[in-house]
């Protein structure tokens, strides 16, 4: 499997702040979603910035649930309040599950890079 990007490339073009070890821990799912959202396009168009800064900011989003997650028992919290302590967690509307909800927020911040692509065409080409 080729990965749509390195570290050296997070860290220099999209800019992010992830540790390196926490950046190899999410870039393979990462690259997983933006093949899938793609329909396996992005495999022939890993050169394009858009699918790379793509990958990026899907990595920061998993690694950022994954640590959001560890420190509340695998739930997502939407609001906290320190006065009398107060946790609201998040919960999808319809029945939806905590996976439904972050597989919503992965293809946003996919699209933003790769909308102008037409890499998420679902048509037949």
């Amino acid at each position: 499997m080729n990965l749509y990007a390195t570290y050296a490339y997070y860290i220099s073009t999209y800019r992010g702040n992830l540790t390196e070890e926490e950046f190899e821990k999410a870039i393979i799912p990462a690259t997983v979603h933006v093949q899938r959202i793609t329909f396996g396009r992005a495999d022939r168009n890993m050169e394009l910035d858009e699918v790379r800064l793509a990958t990026c900011a899907v990595c920061d989003l998993l690694a950022n649930d994954e640590k959001a997650r560890s420190q509340h028992s695998g739930r997502t919290v939407v609001s906290e309040n320190t006065d009398g302590y107060s946790v609201t967690y998040e919960s999808g509307r319809n029945g939806d599950t905590a996976e439904d909800l972050l597989t919503r927020k992965i293809y946003k911040a996919a699209e933003l890079y790769l909308e102008p692509t037409g890499l998420l065409y679902a048509g037949v080409e």
